[in-house]
């Protein structure tokens, strides 16, 4: 029961501090000081590149440095490693990726028009917890790349809604927690919404309307901006407008603040929805035209309910923070990669139909837990060049399907080493949402379905020029198996990639005198 409680306390710790990053990202592009100086302890330091010192400081240069120069922000966060100190529980190392979008109006001398300057970051926190709170103590930026976007291609009408600058944002009235661990009935339901969110977005991106339809209450509002009204009829609008007029759409969800109030659960989601036209020059029936991605920043704000058959979306309402319509180059098969259907017989709707149950107990959003951070661990050893922590979150007789390699776990080391190290400067593999079933047969089985972008940086001459970006899923099969002397673990047993998309970016240069995010263990991950 020890073993029970330390476990669930870490489960409820873990979900606190990711709380409490959301809330920072909301301060930011909502323009709230407020609310960003309280994801702080008093006295913090940060490292934001432009600044260095006291976070005093750093709050001082938002409003002229930050909200006074971009007309808007949205900060896209990956996947968050929380790992507590084992020998004091009031303290916490954390290692969060995030896409930071900034968009202003380029003057009449610059060109005109608009640009988003967008960075590939990480946020290198120490967090601590004071008065029963967690707060960022100390906080480093690295930062991995940057670019430059245009903006616009997709004249939205006045019906989409635009996030809003402070506190007439919708997301205001929802109900506010400070950085306290949740109760477990509370992290229960805040799992079984996190689920229902991701099969939302299964459900659009394999085409299957009914596995969207479950997602809802009968009688809920969706205002998508092209459409408002109830469930039934939204999903008659998405079949037509989205799954049968693109060749590819990924929906891929970053920070998600949930608050569970008065039987009801108060959500907002960020999202990067990517909406790809033709995959294959000549394919075009209407000629050869060049494939392109509609891409939206956007955010979900929701209020679930459950009324016995689990908690599903009572209200939605869309935010569009940004869009843009970009080509992507001719997005040809490569040799042994294999992509995500979108007629059904894609592996995760084999079965289950793609439908999560709702977790019975503390324990599995524990396992859940467990198997995220598994998936969170392989992305810091393949970007940080860790050999054997890549191995670590494999079983030794594991099996990976990479597309180009598919072999046994030494093979795809090596594998790694070769073709990735030898080729990129750096790269960046940030996860979006993870949607994890149990077997129903065997309670140490379970397969996971998890969103990624997997950035690859080439540099000449000392500089970073280009990006090779994917848009990719890796479904896995894990198992929970007894380690030699150790307790049982979640690890990958065997791993499948599909892939979705794929485009070539151009890069900027960063500031030399900001942190670099190192491929090494000279990251400042190692060092906090």
């Amino acid at each position: 029961m020890a073993d029970s409680g330390n476990r669930n306390a870490r489960l409820a710790d873990e979900w606190a501090i990711r709380d409490t990053l959301a809330r920072y990202w909301r301060g930011v592009d909502r323009r709230d000081v407020d609310l960003v100086a309280s994801t702080y302890h008093p006295g913090a330091y940060d490292d934001h590149g432009y600044y260095k010192g006291p976070v005093d400081g750093f709050l001082e240069t938002l409003a002229p440095g930050v909200w006074g120069f971009f007309e808007n922000t949205q900060h896209m966060s990956g996947h968050i490693a929380v790992d507590l100190d084992p020998s004091d529980r009031d303290l916490a190392r954390v290692e969060s990726y995030a896409e930071a979008h900034h968009i202003r109006t380029l003057s009449a001398d610059e060109g005109g028009g608009k640009q988003d300057l967008v960075y590939g970051l990480r946020y290198v926190d120490r967090f601590s917890r004071v008065d029963g709170i967690w707060r960022i103590a100390h906080r480093v930026c690295t930062w991995d790349w940057s670019r430059v976007d245009p903006v616009g291609g997709i004249p939205l009408p006045e019906s989409y809604f635009r996030g809003h600058h402070g506190h007439d944002d919708p997301v205001f009235k929802h109900p506010v927690e400070e950085g306290r661990p949740a109760s477990a009935e509370d992290l229960i339901a805040k799992q079984a919404c996190l689920d229902t969110l991701a099969r939302y977005a299964r459900g659009v991106d394999r085409c299957d309307p009914e596995l969207v339809l479950s997602t809802y209450h009968p009688d809920a509002y969706d205002d998508h901006g092209g459409y408002q009204g109830d469930a039934r009829g939204f999903v008659e609008w998405v079949q037509p407008t989205v799954m049968d007029t693109f060749s590819c759409t990924m929906h891929k969800l970053g920070n998600c603040l949930i608050v569970i109030k008065d039987g009801r659960a108060f959500a907002e989601t960020y999202a990067t929805a990517h909406h790809v036209l033709g995959h294959v020059l000549g394919d075009d029936p209407a000629g050869d035209r060049a494939p392109s991605d509609m891409i939206m920043g956007v955010r979900y704000i929701d209020e679930l309910e459950d009324r016995g058959d689990g908690w599903k979306i009572a209200d939605r309402r869309m935010s569009f923070e940004w869009e843009r319509t970009v080509e992507i180059g001719s997005q040809v098969e490569y040799p042994g990669f294999s992509r995500g259907q979108r007629d059904g017989s894609d592996p995760v709707l084999k079965g289950k139909k793609g439908l999560a149950p709702v977790p019975a107990n503390l324990s599995r959003v524990a396992d859940r837990a467990e198997i995220y951070a598994c998936l969170v661990r392989y992305c810091r050893g393949v970007d940080r060049r860790d050999r054997e922590m890549i191995r670590s979150t494999y079983h030794a007789d594991a099996y990976d399907d990479h597309g180009s390699y598919q072999g046994d776990l030494e093979g795809f080391l090596d594998f790694v080493e070769k073709e990735v190290y030898a080729r990129f400067r750096t790269t960046m593999h940030k996860l979006g949402q993870a949607l994890i079933e149990f077997d129903d047969d065997d309670p140490a089985v379970a397969t996971a379905e998890t969103y990624a972008v997997c950035h690859h940086v080439t540099a000449d001459g000392g500089l970073d020029v280009s990006d090779s970006v994917m848009g990719i899923r890796y479904l896995d099969r894990f198992e929970r198996r007894q380690g030699k002397g150790g307790p049982a673990e979640w690890r990958i047993a065997d791993r499948q990639l599909r892939w979705e998309w794929i485009r070539q970016d151009s890069l900027t240069a960063l500031d030399p005198e900001w942190t670099p995010g190192l491929a090494s263990s000279e990251d400042p991950i190692f060092s906090i």
